[in-house]
This record gives structure tokens, sequence and C-alpha cells, in this order.
């Protein structure tokens, strides 16, 4: 690993990251599209790197051309706001070129302290009672 950070090549180019946005503490599957970095065969692997971000999986989903999309899953456990990644592409001759790029990991959804599933029955089954007393109520007449 190390051999691979030394011959990293930083590189300007413009990359697609799709989502930008992550939950904290939630999975999520992000689209990763790379240009062509350098000359020749496209990257074998892609290494996602960045505080509080924990990389799951990274995989090639397609190449296109001297394009490549990659599919990374995500944990995010930094706190909310703006995080600096680097997306590292690995070629076959061990050498890398690091893009820089950023994702902003949003606070995670607080469930509601509202019984929903309880207030639906409820005004569920007043429906329906109204219903069967009203049927009742028409059969006497």
């Amino acid at each position: 690993m190390l051999a691979v950070a030394l011959s990293a090549e930083p590189a300007g180019a413009h990359v697609n990251v799709e989502p930008r946005l992550l939950q904290r503490g939630e999975i999520t599957d992000v689209v990763v599209e790379l240009p062509r970095l350098r000359p020749g065969a496209p990257p074998r692997r892609l290494v996602v790197e960045g505080p509080g971000i924990e990389v799951l999986s990274s995989g090639l989903l397609a190449l296109k051309g001297s394009e490549s999309r990659w599919n990374v899953r995500l944990r995010a456990d930094a706190p909310p706001g703006t995080v600096a990644i680097v997306l590292r592409a690995v070629y076959a001759d061990g050498r890398a070129v690091e893009v820089r790029n950023a994702l902003t990991v949003v606070p995670r959804e607080e469930p509601s302290s509202f019984p929903w599933a309880g207030a639906v029955g409820g005004f569920l089954l007043a429906i329906a009672t109204a219903a069967a007393a009203l049927a009742l109520a028409r059969r006497r007449r």
C-alpha cells in the first residue's frame, strides 16, 4: 500500500459522484464516474478514503470507452457537514492517480414520536364502527 501511495499522481480531472449526500450512520451506495485519468487501460480498482467514511465495498460497474463507473458502498460516521475525500484509481502497474472530492454528511432522521400506526388504526376502527352502526340502523327501519 505504501508503494501505491508513493507513486500516486495528483489529478485535477472532473469526476461525478452521486449521491453526494450521506445520512450519518446509514449505508449508502455511491456511483463514481471517472474520466480517463491517464493513458492506457482504465484502473483496476478504486480506493476511497475520508475522515469518518467507512468503505464497505468498491467494485467496477461498467466501462464506457476510457471512462469507468464504480459502485462504492459507504457508511458515514463523520459529524454532519462537508467531508473531504480522496478517490484513488489504482492501475495494473501499481501506480495510482488521486482525485480530491467532497461529500456532505447529514444527520440521521430521527423516528417520529407520534404513534402514526396507532392513529391510523384507531381512525380505521372508528370508520368501521360507524359504518356498522349505520348499516344496523338502516336494517331496523
